[in-house]
């Protein structure tokens, strides 16, 4: 699973002062928007292998909510088939590791997960 948080926000929330109440739903939109993109990215990925196509439907997003922060764990769930995800993924010494590792799917979203929450931040000051 990857997993991406947006904690950093509660430390600028102390600098700030405290984010308005309001701010909130549209920064867990955007985090859970940044979820669905991975999880796409990943099944796309996982689609274009013969022997690991099957692995796409095991792959989901869960939103985490807490008091102060939002977060994505996204990737496959374990079970048929999911748990082949770790032999598409990262291979074994007979093969395998032919699915792109699913960092790329977190490195590809950042840039515009980091440009929507700057949005929603540049309404605060």
């Amino acid at each position: 699973m990857i997993s991406a948080d947006v904690s950093q926000l509660r430390e600028f929330a102390v600098q700030v002062g405290q984010v308005p109440h309001e701010m909130r739903p549209k920064l867990d939109a955007v985090t859970e928007r940044a979820g669905l993109n991975m999880k796409k990215q990943l099944q796309a990925e996982a689609r274009q292998s013969k022997s690991f196509g099957v692995i796409a439907r095991a792959i989901s997003y869960d939103t985490i909510r807490a008091r102060e922060s939002s977060g994505v764990e996204v990737g496959p769930v374990k079970g048929s088939p999911g748990s082949l995800a770790n032999i598409a993924y990262f291979g074994t010494s007979r093969g395998g590791g032919t699915v792109p590792d699913p960092r790329g799917a977190l490195d590809a979203e950042a840039p515009r997960f980091e440009e929507y929450v700057g949005r929603i931040v540049e309404g605060l000051l």
